[in-house]
């Protein structure tokens, strides 16, 4: 008789505020605050009073700037470190070219390396003021997101890490040489800096997010993985075999260079086949493996050479390494790393959906259960107080599995599904024990 009420919809005149449309497509959403004008009036008001008290302390409360700077101590001089980036931006942008329109007219415009590089920091800055104009869903989980979160974390944390180590560059030059006194890693491998971790960061984040979600990811990974391991093995073969890559002073350490080179390239490539060719069990295993193999065997090649006191070995082997950083150290990080992330064991499906449940009540409000079962009554839901173990086992067996609470379910949770394939597990059980409950 209640399923007949539910789905006859008598009670929504019994209850304030219950809704008369269900599933996504409904209409009757209650409003929230709009943007413009309450939310946008109310920021703009706390934003002049921010910037009005900046304004009385910058006038009344003069900062001490103690004395002059010694020419002794260093000759680069940096801003504070949360404006490194920018630093490091202005600092690249001379890759770009670099020209003038409207020359002689009131128009004129220079496209200069200040230009783009001011354009250039205020990337950041822009894509967070137009964010809350392009997220305009519902849903804020980083893995029903995948691609919004993965450019977050590869151009506000990533792009901003790699020009805040820019901006360094000359004492990196300074302090970072090889045996022979050149920059151990060059300018020019430093500006690619720039461009590859931060795509190997939003690849990366976007894979394991989508595995997170409980997507299959193989056909991302292949390629991907694959693609990386091509990389470093062509990348190890120039250097070895090609005269130009070595160099005439690193000749006489070749055999440790070429160790060095293979823990490195033979990890990435495991990974890459037991991603191509072995199940996603197999591929995660050796991804794990590989990752830590790989990281023991390094660590023993450097205490190697080092307790055999062969410091300017060690030395030309981190002057081959350091200058293909990109290539030879982060490109074999993220092949192994991802193909764990995509190949790990995710979620199970309806414990990832019923985490998403925010406690709204609806569900609690629409179950028929709930009117007749004075258990049910101080909980939430008999599915979620199921899921968080929090009954006595009697909710798994009452529930009707009618599905109201999922139409009403504002995330659009199946709920059903999860106790029809709970009671699946415990008959499973039930028939391995010969038909016996605990």
């Amino acid at each position: 008789m209640q399923i007949e009420y539910v789905k006859g919809k008598i009670m929504e005149g019994r209850q304030s505020g219950f809704p008369r449309q269900y599933g996504p497509e409904r209409s009757d959403h209650q409003p929230g605050i709009p943007l413009f004008p309450q939310e946008a009036t109310r920021d703009l008001v706390v934003t002049f009073i921010l910037v009005a008290m900046m304004f009385f302390l910058s006038a009344f409360v003069t900062p001490f700037l103690g004395p002059a700077r010694g020419p002794q101590l260093s000759e680069l001089i940096v801003p504070d470190w949360y404006l490194l980036f920018s630093w490091g931006l202005l600092k690249v942008a001379d890759i770009f070219p670099q020209f003038t329109i409207g020359q002689g007219t009131p128009l004129k415009t220079e496209f200069s390396a200040a230009f783009w590089g001011d354009l250039l920091s205020g990337i950041p800055v822009i894509f967070l003021l137009i964010l809350p104009f392009i997220d305009r869903g519902r849903e804020a989980r980083p893995a029903k997101a995948p691609v919004r979160s993965a450019f977050g974390l590869a151009f506000l944390i990533a792009w901003i890490f790699t020009s805040s180590l820019y901006s360094i560059r000359e004492v990196v030059a300074q302090r970072w040489v090889s045996p022979n006194g050149a920059a151990l890693i060059p300018d020019f491998t430093m500006k690619w800096f720039f461009i590859i971790p931060p795509v190997l960061v939003g690849l990366t984040s976007y894979i394991a997010l989508r595995r997170l979600g409980y997507q299959p990811m193989r056909r991302w990974l292949v390629p991907y993985v694959a693609g990386l391991a091509a990389i470093v093995v062509a990348q190890s073969a120039w250097i070895l075999f090609d005269p130009a890559g070595l160099g005439v002073e690193a000749r006489p350490f070749t055999v440790e260079i070429a160790i060095a080179l293979g823990i490195i390239a033979v990890p990435t490539v495991a990974v890459a086949a037991a991603v191509l060719l072995a199940p996603e069990s197999t591929a995660r295993k050796v991804s794990t493996w590989a990752g830590a193999l790989g990281l023991i065997g390094f660590l023993a090649f450097y205490g190697g050479v080092a307790y055999l006191d062969q410091p300017r070995a060690l030395g030309w082997v981190l002057s081959v390494l350091w200058p293909n950083m990109n290539t030879l150290v982060l490109i074999p990080m993220f092949a192994v790393l991802t193909a764990w992330l995509g190949t790990r064991r995710p979620y199970s499906t309806y414990e990832y959906l019923l985490n998403e449940c925010y406690q709204c009540g609806k569900c609690h409000t629409v179950c028929p259960v709930t009117k007749v079962e004075d258990d049910a009554l101080g909980g939430l839901n008999l599915v979620y107080n199921t899921f968080k173990k929090q009954h006595d086992g009697v909710p798994l067996w009452t529930c009707l599995a009618c599905d109201a609470c999922s139409a009403v379910c504002p995330l659009d949770i199946q709920y059903s599904d999860y106790i029809l394939e709970e009671r699946a597990k415990v008959h499973a059980r039930m028939a391995a024990d010969g038909g016996q409950r605990e």
